[in-house]
């Protein structure tokens, strides 16, 4: 199994695409959120991957760095539908209120031409909190992680060897989601910049955490390896410095992917 990051910022990067990313096994593959663009299509394009080859989307809220990218999919999804004869099903998964604000952005967007797969070829299926649930060949826990800004979802992930991986969503674990991370063989933490210059970037008014605030979480969690996404632009060192940094709380295996890196999971 191995995911892709096909971006690693938060929502406001001029040097690297919002976070989502791609996950991989066999023929089976989910995208985890889409970004903010049309640059979703560019990005899976660069991979070979076409967008009729993907099983399913998770979409985790409704953020603009989120969200605005996954109508561009539907978008090709649907166009493969109405003109090249494309019969196969994808599905759409979150939570209630993320799906009723993809549903609404496709409706003022798309057109009848497109819309008109929805709910016969395009699936859209509501996740409640601590549900189980199989999408795209994947086997899923998804979980509220308890935002305060808005619901957002994120979910534990059954890798082929028996163990787990944690995606804890685009902000940090909570005590109420604990449980979903504990000993993790992976877990994905948002870090939105560099301890260092959080009175910069103020990531804690933004409900964010650190490299090094992430690096303890993972420490704490007593998991194998972390990797660290959701960060501010920085540079070409930003790779050496988040690593440095969490390595200073974390004992375990620490990932600072760059956009469109792959991870063998």
């Amino acid at each position: 199994m191995n995911v892709t990051f096909l971006g690693t910022g938060c929502a406001l990067v001029l040097k690297r695409y919002n976070t989502c990313f791609l996950l991989e096994d066999g023929e089976n593959r989910l995208l985890v959120d889409a970004g903010g663009g049309n640059e979703i299509l560019v990005r899976l394009d660069r991979l070979n991957v076409p967008v009729t080859s993907l099983g399913a989307m998770f979409v985790t809220h409704s953020h603009s760095d989120h969200i605005l990218g996954t109508p561009w999919v539907i978008r090709a999804v649907a166009t493969a539908m109405a003109e090249e004869g494309y019969t196969g099903t994808f599905t759409v998964a979150g939570c209630r209120q993320t799906l009723q604000d993809v549903r609404a952005i496709c409706h003022m967007i798309l057109g009848r031409k497109l819309t008109k797969y929805f709910d016969s070829q395009i699936l859209f299926r509501e996740v409640s909190d601590g549900e189980e649930l199989t999408l795209a060949g994947f086997r899923l826990t998804a979980f509220d992680i308890g935002s305060k800004k808005m619901r957002q979802f994120g979910f534990r992930l059954a890798l082929p060897d028996g163990e787990m991986l944690c995606f804890a969503g685009d902000e940090p674990v909570k005590p109420s989601t604990e449980k979903y991370a504990k000993q993790a063989k992976w877990l994905f933490s948002e870090a939105y910049c560099l301890y260092a210059d959080r009175e910069i970037y103020k990531p804690y008014e933004r409900s964010h955490v650190t490299s090094l605030d992430a690096a303890r979480l993972a420490q704490e969690m007593q998991v194998s390896n972390m990797v660290i996404y959701h960060t501010e632009d920085y540079g070409p060192d930003r790779k050496a410095r988040m690593t440095q940094e969490a390595r200073t709380a974390f004992d375990g295996n620490i990932f600072v992917p760059e956009d469109m890196e792959t991870i063998e999971l």
